[in-house]
Protein backbone atom coordinates (compact mmCIF):
# COMPACT_ATOMS: atom_id res chain seq x y z
CA UNK A 1 0.00 0.00 0.00
CA UNK A 2 2.76 2.35 1.13
CA UNK A 3 5.87 1.41 0.32
CA UNK A 4 8.13 4.32 0.09
CA UNK A 5 8.12 7.85 1.90
CA UNK A 6 10.13 11.00 0.81
CA UNK A 7 9.58 13.84 2.49
CA UNK A 8 10.69 16.40 4.92
CA UNK A 9 11.53 15.02 9.00
CA UNK A 10 9.47 17.06 11.02
CA UNK A 11 10.08 15.89 14.60
CA UNK A 12 11.21 12.63 16.03
CA UNK A 13 9.06 11.02 18.77
CA UNK A 14 9.29 8.07 21.07
CA UNK A 15 10.75 5.87 18.33
CA UNK A 16 8.61 7.37 15.71
CA UNK A 17 9.62 9.81 13.38
CA UNK A 18 6.88 11.96 11.91
CA UNK A 19 7.49 12.95 7.98
CA UNK A 20 5.67 15.54 5.96
CA UNK A 21 4.94 14.46 2.60
CA UNK A 22 2.53 16.10 -0.13
CA UNK A 23 0.83 17.73 3.38
CA UNK A 24 0.07 14.81 5.09
CA UNK A 25 2.58 13.93 8.28
CA UNK A 26 3.17 10.43 8.48
CA UNK A 27 4.06 9.12 12.04
CA UNK A 28 6.13 6.11 11.39
CA UNK A 29 7.48 3.56 13.99
CA UNK A 30 11.57 3.09 13.05
CA UNK A 31 14.13 1.04 14.62
CA UNK A 32 17.41 2.78 16.85
CA UNK A 33 20.03 3.43 14.22
CA UNK A 34 17.32 5.27 11.71
CA UNK A 35 16.60 7.14 14.84
CA UNK A 36 20.29 8.49 15.11
CA UNK A 37 20.68 8.96 11.56
CA UNK A 38 17.60 11.48 11.85
CA UNK A 39 17.85 15.33 12.16
CA UNK A 40 14.27 17.60 12.12
CA UNK A 41 14.36 19.64 9.00
CA UNK A 42 16.48 16.87 6.91
CA UNK A 43 14.80 15.49 3.97
CA UNK A 44 14.50 11.46 4.30
CA UNK A 45 13.39 8.58 2.40
CA UNK A 46 11.74 5.90 3.99
CA UNK A 47 10.77 1.99 2.81
CA UNK A 48 7.72 1.84 4.64
CA UNK A 49 5.47 -1.08 5.99
CA UNK A 50 1.62 -0.84 6.79
CA UNK A 51 0.58 -2.89 9.23
CA UNK A 52 -2.80 -3.37 9.66
CA UNK A 53 -4.00 -5.06 12.61
CA UNK A 54 -7.76 -5.40 14.59
CA UNK A 55 -6.57 -2.80 17.35
CA UNK A 56 -3.10 -1.75 15.14
CA UNK A 57 -2.92 0.93 12.02
CA UNK A 58 1.26 1.74 11.99
CA UNK A 59 3.69 2.76 9.40
CA UNK A 60 6.96 0.79 10.22
CA UNK A 61 9.90 2.81 8.27
CA UNK A 62 13.39 1.72 6.69
CA UNK A 63 16.94 3.48 5.59
CA UNK A 64 17.09 0.32 2.91
CA UNK A 65 15.06 -2.18 1.03
CA UNK A 66 17.66 -5.13 2.54
CA UNK A 67 16.09 -4.08 6.19
CA UNK A 68 12.14 -3.11 5.02
CA UNK A 69 12.68 -7.56 3.26
CA UNK A 70 14.32 -8.61 6.84
CA UNK A 71 11.64 -6.75 9.00
CA UNK A 72 8.54 -8.70 6.63
CA UNK A 73 10.40 -11.69 7.20
CA UNK A 74 10.93 -11.68 10.38
CA UNK A 75 7.21 -10.59 11.44
CA UNK A 76 6.14 -13.47 9.42
CA UNK A 77 7.58 -16.02 11.90
CA UNK A 78 4.14 -17.32 13.90
CA UNK A 79 4.32 -14.98 17.79
CA UNK A 80 6.04 -12.61 16.17
CA UNK A 81 5.15 -9.25 15.88
CA UNK A 82 6.19 -5.54 14.47
CA UNK A 83 7.38 -4.43 18.47
CA UNK A 84 9.43 -7.44 18.74
CA UNK A 85 10.97 -6.79 14.69
CA UNK A 86 12.01 -3.55 15.40
CA UNK A 87 13.73 -4.86 18.77
CA UNK A 88 15.80 -7.09 16.34
CA UNK A 89 16.75 -4.58 13.91
CA UNK A 90 17.33 -1.96 16.76
CA UNK A 91 19.60 -4.30 19.01
CA UNK A 92 21.33 -6.37 16.43
CA UNK A 93 22.85 -5.55 12.55
CA UNK A 94 21.11 -7.30 9.45
CA UNK A 95 24.74 -9.47 9.77
CA UNK A 96 24.46 -10.75 13.10
CA UNK A 97 20.45 -11.48 12.76
CA UNK A 98 21.36 -13.44 9.11
CA UNK A 99 24.53 -15.19 11.18
CA UNK A 100 22.53 -16.08 14.18
CA UNK A 101 19.46 -17.86 11.95
CA UNK A 102 22.00 -19.30 9.06
CA UNK A 103 24.15 -20.88 12.01
CA UNK A 104 21.20 -21.23 14.43
CA UNK A 105 22.74 -19.51 17.50
CA UNK A 106 19.51 -18.37 19.70
CA UNK A 107 21.24 -17.27 22.39
CA UNK A 108 22.20 -13.80 20.11
CA UNK A 109 18.49 -13.25 19.13
CA UNK A 110 17.53 -13.94 22.51
CA UNK A 111 19.53 -11.10 23.96
CA UNK A 112 16.72 -8.91 22.73
CA UNK A 113 14.54 -7.28 25.07
CA UNK A 114 11.25 -8.96 24.89
CA UNK A 115 12.31 -12.31 22.79
CA UNK A 116 12.79 -15.35 25.21
CA UNK A 117 15.21 -18.32 24.20
CA UNK A 118 12.34 -19.97 22.62
CA UNK A 119 11.01 -17.11 20.30
CA UNK A 120 14.72 -16.98 19.27
CA UNK A 121 14.70 -20.79 18.14
CA UNK A 122 11.05 -20.25 16.53
CA UNK A 123 13.22 -17.47 14.13
CA UNK A 124 15.52 -19.78 13.20
CA UNK A 125 13.56 -22.83 12.54
CA UNK A 126 10.87 -20.59 10.29
CA UNK A 127 13.65 -18.57 8.76
CA UNK A 128 16.54 -20.62 7.95
CA UNK A 129 15.45 -21.99 4.82
CA UNK A 130 14.29 -18.35 3.27
CA UNK A 131 17.83 -16.71 4.09
CA UNK A 132 20.36 -17.55 1.62
CA UNK A 133 24.01 -16.44 2.01
CA UNK A 134 23.93 -13.85 -1.18
CA UNK A 135 20.31 -12.20 -0.39
CA UNK A 136 21.38 -10.38 2.65
CA UNK A 137 24.81 -10.53 2.77
CA UNK A 138 25.84 -9.27 -0.77
CA UNK A 139 22.97 -7.45 -0.96
CA UNK A 140 23.51 -5.50 2.25
CA UNK A 141 27.05 -5.10 1.43
CA UNK A 142 25.76 -3.52 -2.56
CA UNK A 143 22.90 -1.27 -1.09
CA UNK A 144 24.59 0.69 2.41
CA UNK A 145 27.87 1.27 0.44
CA UNK A 146 28.37 3.99 -1.71
CA UNK A 147 31.94 3.67 -1.99
CA UNK A 148 31.03 0.09 -3.43
CA UNK A 149 28.77 1.81 -5.57
CA UNK A 150 31.43 4.11 -7.00
CA UNK A 151 34.08 1.82 -6.82
CA UNK A 152 31.91 -0.20 -9.12
CA UNK A 153 30.91 2.33 -11.69
CA UNK A 154 34.64 3.05 -11.72
CA UNK A 155 36.00 -0.27 -12.74
CA UNK A 156 33.22 -0.53 -15.15
CA UNK A 157 34.52 2.50 -16.54
CA UNK A 158 37.53 0.95 -17.27
CA UNK A 159 36.04 -2.09 -19.23
CA UNK A 160 35.75 -4.37 -16.60
CA UNK A 161 32.02 -6.10 -16.69
CA UNK A 162 29.86 -5.80 -13.50
CA UNK A 163 29.64 -9.32 -12.37
CA UNK A 164 33.78 -9.59 -12.60
CA UNK A 165 33.78 -6.08 -10.62
CA UNK A 166 31.59 -6.75 -8.00
CA UNK A 167 33.02 -10.04 -6.89
CA UNK A 168 36.61 -8.73 -6.42
CA UNK A 169 34.91 -5.66 -4.29
CA UNK A 170 33.64 -8.00 -2.40
CA UNK A 171 36.99 -10.06 -1.85
CA UNK A 172 38.17 -7.15 -1.16
CA UNK A 173 36.19 -5.38 1.33
CA UNK A 174 36.05 -8.88 3.28
CA UNK A 175 39.76 -9.00 3.21
CA UNK A 176 40.74 -5.43 4.09
CA UNK A 177 38.87 -2.40 5.99
CA UNK A 178 38.86 -0.15 3.39
CA UNK A 179 36.27 2.86 3.51
CA UNK A 180 36.92 5.04 0.40
CA UNK A 181 35.46 4.20 -2.81
CA UNK A 182 40.14 5.05 -4.66
CA UNK A 183 41.48 2.72 -2.20
CA UNK A 184 38.86 -0.26 -3.21
CA UNK A 185 39.24 0.44 -6.63
CA UNK A 186 43.50 0.54 -6.24
CA UNK A 187 43.06 -3.15 -4.47
CA UNK A 188 40.50 -3.92 -6.95
CA UNK A 189 42.78 -3.08 -9.94
CA UNK A 190 45.94 -5.26 -8.08
CA UNK A 191 43.45 -8.59 -7.72
CA UNK A 192 42.35 -8.14 -11.35
CA UNK A 193 45.64 -7.56 -12.81
CA UNK A 194 46.52 -10.92 -11.41
CA UNK A 195 43.89 -12.73 -12.98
Amino acid sequence: MIARIRGELIQICDGTLIIESGGIGYKIRVPENVLTQSNPGQEIILHTELIIRQDLLQLYGFLTTIEADLFRLLISVSHIGPQTGIALLSSLTIKEIHYAIKYQKPEILSKVPGLGKKGAERIILELKNKISDSTIETDYILEESTSFSDALLALKSLGYNSDEASSVLLKVQKEKTLKGSSDLVKEALVHLRKK
